[in-house]
């Protein structure tokens, strides 16, 4: 006894061994604040969750709850956390033993030349158990790297379903978009062939000639043709949608009359670029593709030292069912180590380090991205803001301008020319106003994409299956008490971006009824004759 104790526990101590490298967050250049920071008000929402509600809309509501259960990439993402989760089992079975059973018959008829036949009856059956002790951490370490590979999978599920109700909700404010600008293509072709029946009677009269006339069917078809690219947009958008939902876009049929100046624009509040790294769920990807390159090198680390296997097998045979069994037992152990492999260990250690250090750079990548798209989403806010209000000005002095004109050129104080281009200039404007609405649309969309759409961890919070047995399930000899272990550090000069010591803002997300700046309602009265300007009493404008 005084013997077995020191041994279990030596084999205990080695089982307990750890090659993998001790993990350390990459240093990141982090910036104190955001260089196109947005103008503070007390209307600024944090991001909800549900982000989409802010646009206070019952269509786009149902749109993402249906793409969240029928999106064709979320349901594929969602069989490859399945897959990760299945490999995580497969390589927890290594630190448990394997058993496997046989039965066997056989029956045997002998004809010799000279004597009597006989037959012969056999039965026997078999019982083999095997157990690898992990004496360097070899299957642990691989255990480690499929629980972090199977994180990074449930991350990268959460970024895809950011990413897709993002942009669905895009593609459904450029549906709207397009309508709108079909809208006034309809209106201003519906004046161009008006102004076309004038001239057609000033020239019967002999008040304008053959060129005006030319000119205006010029404009007519130029407006046609205008209006057919539109339309054919129109369809790009509802197809994308029908796509975003899993259906095909000969069943799907997008109806809306809430018109594209209605949707209210939210107000974000902006939290510390420190705090981005705790929202992106692509930077958590990214992570946990590190930490599983790092236990990859804990499994090529061990590969260089032996391996021990235990076993035991037990059978038993009979001539014939009833006779006394012919029984054999055995206890086997083998010890395998690397002599010469011809470099192919070696090689494997340096691919596995080199790994490591490409998702390094590949994770600073990540953060760096995240920063600029960030940057890039409040650049393109504040130029939406001012370009909508900019263009809203053009739009209504075009307006005037127009009308003006027309009744000018009835009456022949003007000449056609300035009537064509005050007519041009309306619809450029008018044009230019709805895109500027999309765009200014599409920019907070951008910026709570680019801001984590107030995502907080929930794979932190799943339970992950841990296939490791302790060291005490595999020899049962050993007494109780702590176990040493050893662990291998690898020099860096990487430095965490959040200090060990400090916890991460916890941010409670809170959606405000008064979170959206209040839309200019100036193209109402111009934009009345049509159904896309039949607003509904449900959905007012804050």
């Amino acid at each position: 006894m005084k013997k077995v104790l020191p041994l279990t526990l030596t084999v205990a101590l080695l089982s307990s061994c750890s090659f993998i490298p001790s993990f350390t967050q990459p240093d990141v250049e982090v910036p104190v604040r955001w260089k196109n920071e947005l103008s503070q008000s007390a209307r600024q929402a944090q991001i909800p969750a549900q982000w989409w509600t802010l646009y206070q809309d019952e269509t786009l509501n149902a749109l993402v709850e249906d793409a969240l259960t029928q999106n064709l990439d979320l349901r594929a993402g969602f069989e490859r956390v399945n897959q990760a989760r299945s490999a995580l089992r497969i390589a927890g079975a290594s630190m448990l033993p394997s058993a496997s059973a046989s039965l066997g018959a056989e029956r045997a008829r002998t004809n010799p030349a000279v004597g009597p036949s006989s037959t012969d009856n056999s039965f026997s059956a078999g019982l083999a158990i095997s157990y690898d002790l992990d004496l360097f951490g070899s299957n642990r370490a691989t255990i480690d790297a499929a629980r972090a590979s199977l994180r990074s999978e449930q991350y990268e599920q959460e970024a895809l379903k950011l990413v897709t109700i993002s942009d669905l909700t895009e593609a459904y404010f450029n549906l709207l978009s397009t309508r709108e600008r079909v809208r006034i293509a309809e209106d201003n072709l519906k004046n161009s062939r008006e102004v076309l029946r004038i001239i057609n009677i000033r020239v019967d009269t002999g008040l304008d000639s053959d060129l005006e006339l030319s000119q205006q069917r010029v404009a007519v078809s130029s407006s046609e043709a205008a209006l057919a690219t539109l339309r054919l947009q129109e369809s790009v958008f509802e197809n994308a949608l029908a796509l975003y939902l899993g259906r095909a876009p000969q069943t799907f049929d997008m109806m809306s009359t809430k018109a594209i100046s209605q949707f209210p624009v939210p107000e974000i509040a902006l939290e510390q670029p420190s705090v981005l790294l705790e929202r992106r769920p692509d930077i958590h990807v990214a992570e946990q593709n590190l930490i599983a390159a790092n236990a990859n090198i804990g499994v090529a680390r061990a590969a260089f030292f032996p391996s021990l296997n235990l076993g035991g097998t037990g059978s038993a045979a009979v001539a014939s069912l009833g006779d006394p069994a012919t029984t054999l037992l055995a206890a086997t152990a083998s010890l395998a180590a690397p002599l010469f492999t011809g470099g192919r260990l070696e090689g494997g250690l340096d691919q596995a380090n080199s790994r490591q250090r490409e998702l390094v750079e590949v994770y600073r990548k990540t953060v760096l991205v995240a920063f600029r798209e960030v940057e890039d989403a409040l650049a393109a806010t504040r130029a939406a803001q001012d370009r909508e209000v900019a263009l809203r000005t053009a739009m209504n002095s075009a307006r005037r301008a127009y009308d003006i004109s027309r009744k000018r050129y009835e009456v022949g104080t003007i000449d056609f020319q300035t009537l064509l281009d005050t007519q041009a200039a309306l619809l450029s404007a008018e044009d230019s106003y709805a895109q500027a609405l999309d765009a200014k649309l599409t920019a907070s969309v951008d910026l709570v994409k680019a801001l984590g759409g107030g995502w907080s961890d929930p794979v932190a919070e799943l339970p992950v299956p841990d296939e490791e047995p302790a060291a005490g399930d595999v020899v049962q000899a050993i007494e109780e008490g702590p176990v040493e272990t050893i662990s291998v550090e690898e020099n860096s000069a990487s430095t965490s971006v959040i200090p060990e010591d400090s916890e991460p803002q916890k941010i409670i997300p809170q959606a405000g009824g008064d979170s959206a700046q209040e839309q200019e309602r100036a193209m109402k009265s111009q934009l009345s004759q049509t159904k896309a300007q039949k607003v509904t009493e449900e959905n007012p404008t804050p």
